[in-house]
């Protein structure tokens, strides 16, 4: 697991830096996420009279990125659950 239960005040620094690392990389995902949504949105209409796989219809770098921000959501969940239980000892 790479990021086990807390076990010294190092080991909880280091949580904490790897969180604002994946906090900020999240954010970025978040509002690049929104603009490519906005942008799928306005494209909404022309895309219905497209097939659905065309390459116009289907979006991979909006999943990628989508995976992407789950994926680091999920690690961050983790790292601030192994902080707040480390700080309760």
């Amino acid at each position: 697991r790479l990021y086990p239960p807390l076990s010294s005040p190092s080991s909880r620094r280091r949580y904490k830096e790897d969180f604002a690392l994946g906090l900020r990389r999240y954010k970025e995902l978040c509002a690049q996420l929104d603009a490519l949504g906005q942008q799928l949105a306005q494209l909404e209409q022309q895309l219905e009279q497209l097939p659905e796989d065309s390459a116009q219809y289907q979006s991979p770098e909006y999943q990628d990125k989508k995976r992407e921000s789950q994926t680091l959501r999920n690690k961050l969940f983790h790292i601030k659950r192994m902080v707040s239980d480390y700080d309760k000892l």
